[in-house]
């Protein structure tokens, strides 16, 4: 099965991104949200992304130059355009960005090879969307970002259930290379080749994207032992154990975490965390029930970097 065309439904942050990976390795994709400024705002979002990767990457050829001097050896403009050619990253930002298009309609993914849903963490929302992306679109591999839910209850609600798959990738994909694929009770050995194979021959901004197989449990392998790991942080950060920084101090520098369980949260997204604790709660029972300052946070809108405002100020 080849894929040559992909389409990503939710055009927030996590689908934005994935958008800006594809069309980083050269898919055309059409990014789709509920209206047509939701969707011109995840384009802008991509539009960042691969910005930013082509302002670090010109400032890395600088850095490094200014270090070589601060040695006190002068360099030649010649050795300076040899440094800046053997530092320098071909960054397509024209064509990245010329290869995204927008739209608020699904039938303008009929074409689509692949298409990734995207939304927040709830079953109904993507089963409704697994049921109305199968409308329109039968031969079309049709994948979930999901990081908790169930891919064989998705899939129930298409044509072709053997079509349906999990593609779950990390935030921020364009930096994190892992994407966890799950395949539901109905997945064919066609698909899940096809979806292995599309990963193997990919690359973010950093390194080449690196796919594992999951078997279909709620939280799969990193989130099933991450959300629980920031679950319990939340909880001594409650019971006033230890502060917020120095428990991100403690796991960073006595257990050789690069980052801490509050610096992830933020990352993630507070929202995200309560989200799939409450799975887990439902799925796994009590242990796994969700803190109180998880939930106290998530309410009063305090989420993370995406709101400024989280266990840290931003």
């Amino acid at each position: 099965m080849s894929i040559k065309k992909v389409g990503i439904v939710g055009a927030g942050t996590m689908g934005s991104a994935i958008a800006e990976v594809f069309a980083y390795n050269g898919y055309n994709v059409i990014l789709k949200d509920q209206t047509i400024e939701l969707a011109e705002r995840g384009r802008e979002n991509a539009k960042r992304i691969i910005e930013g990767y082509e302002k670090i990457s010109n400032e890395k050829v600088k850095k490094e130059i200014t270090k070589i001097e601060g040695y006190g050896i002068k360099l030649t403009e010649e050795q300076k355009s040899s440094i800046t050619k053997s530092l320098s990253v071909n960054v397509p930002v024209k064509e990245v960005e010329e290869r995204i298009i927008v739209t608020s309609k699904n039938d303008e993914m009929s074409d689509c090879d692949l298409i990734i849903e995207a939304a927040f963490e709830d079953q109904a929302v993507k089963n409704q969307i697994f049921r109305e992306l199968s409308d329109f679109s039968n031969n079309a591999i049709i994948a979930s970002n999901t990081s908790s839910l169930s891919i064989t209850e998705m899939s129930k609600n298409l044509k072709k259930p053997e079509n349906g798959i999990i593609m779950h990738f990390f935030n921020p994909p364009y930096l994190l290379p892992l994407v966890e694929v799950v395949p539901s009770l109905f997945t064919s050995n066609e698909t899940l080749t096809a979806v292995m194979d599309l990963l193997h021959g990919m690359k973010n901004h950093r390194e080449n994207m690196v796919p594992v197989l999951a078997k279909e449990r709620e939280g799969f392998i990193v989130n099933r032992l991450l959300i629980p790991f920031i679950n319990e942080a939340s909880k001594m950060l409650d019971y006033g154990i230890a502060t917020e920084k120095d428990i991100d101090i403690a796991m960073k520098k006595g257990a050789g975490f690069p980052m801490g369980p509050f610096e992830l949260a933020d990352m993630i997204g507070i929202d995200v965390v309560k989200d799939v604790m409450n799975v887990f709660e439902k799925t796994y029972g009590d242990q796994y029930k969700t803190s109180q300052l998880i939930r106290r946070m998530s309410e009063a809108g305090k989420l993370g970097r995406k709101t400024k405002e989280g266990f840290y100020k931003y």
